[in-house]
């Protein structure tokens, strides 16, 4: 949670420097003028993706450094038990390895500098596009004697390099989704799976320990698939315990939940003997926990002892078809 708030606030550091800059290179090319016209668009698209370049090199720098604090705080604590070489382990895991969704740290990355890039030119093209119509409406209004609708007025004022710099900025770092709060979201993803991956794996190389518990955050905002994870007692070894290669940990991108290691003296006779599989759980479980892990069109395919323990995680509109061509009616679920 250190590590987080600390990477948090020099990632927001990193982010409003680039808005003076973007805001720097809007104003350079209006060189003086009022507004910026269509003709300035061409070269301060290229001026803009330059500057956003520098902030995707400083980014993926902070990154890289961040990955490394967390994969060695992760194997920190085993360092008594001479447990070596795990937090290398860790990273080229973290790095390499696809995620269930198929794409690696690589294809994140590539998608959020995309994303950037496309957000800020669109919101300047778009003003100056627009305050140029609004121009040639304005001079029609003119030309008939008529007031400028206060409409119009707004549009010709979006192309201000003040106005400009503020769109650009609002498009980089405002609101859930921007390019910002997407870089926060893959920081805190990958920094926490850094750290747990060098801890458990370095946990597994001491004698006695059996498995690694899934926990639930403090933090942790309303109930999600996170909360099964952590309860199931799916392989005898007490709720939320797996054993090496077994756990679900990280179970979705931005988790809060993490693990703690299990020693074999830890785990009882009860544990033992309450061994449950998943659909054994939600079953048990109210239905709302049942709609907030499953979503409602599984929940209903659980209700009619449909869902299968390999289904709990599949895509919804997959398992549609599958029923469909099984001639399940899938509305009445």
């Amino acid at each position: 949670r250190q590590q987080d708030k600390a990477t948090r606030q020099r990632l927001r550091e990193l982010y409003a420097a680039a808005v003076d800059e973007l805001s720097a290179v809007i104003h350079a090319a209006g060189g003086g003028a009022e507004s910026l016209g269509i003709e300035a668009l061409r070269n301060l698209r290229s001026q803009i993706e330059a500057r956003l370049g520098d902030l995707s090199g400083a980014r993926n720098e902070l990154l890289g450094a961040t990955l490394r604090e967390a994969a060695d705080g992760g194997a920190a604590p085993w360092a008594a038990a001479g447990v070596v070489g795990v937090p290398d382990e860790a990273l080229r895991v973290v790095i390499h390895s696809a995620a269930a969704d198929g794409l690696r740290l690589s294809d994140r990355i590539w998608r959020l500098d995309r994303h950037a890039r496309e957000a800020v030119t669109d919101a300047v093209e778009q003003a100056i596009i627009q305050g140029r119509s609004a121009s040639a409406a304005a001079q029609d209004f003119l030309r008939r004697g008529q007031a400028v609708p206060a409409s119009v007025r707004a549009q010709i004022g979006a192309t201000a390099a003040d106005a400009l710099s503020r769109r650009a900025g609002e498009a980089l770092m405002t609101g859930s989704g921007s390019p910002y709060d997407n870089a926060l979201r893959l920081f805190r993803t990958e920094l926490n799976r850094a750290h747990g991956e060098a801890y458990r794996a370095a946990a597994f190389e001491v004698e006695d320990v059996i498995g690694t518990r899934f926990l639930l955050s403090p933090r942790h905002p309303r109930p999600d698939i996170c909360d099964m994870h952590a309860r199931v007692n799916r392989h005898g070894l007490g709720p939320g315990v797996y054993p090496h290669g077994r756990s679900p940990w990280p179970a979705h991108p931005n988790t809060l939940s993490f693990e703690e290691v299990v020693f074999a003296d830890e785990v009882t006779s009860e544990d033992r003997a309450g061994q449950q599989d998943r659909l054994s759980w939600l079953r048990s479980q109210p239905s709302g926990t049942q709609r907030a892990i499953l979503g409602d069109h599984k929940r209903g395919a659980l209700r009619a002892g449909l869902l299968t323990e390999r289904q709990i995680n599949s895509r919804w509109r997959d398992l549609k078809r599958r029923y469909e061509r099984q001639g399940i009616d899938t509305g009445a679920l």
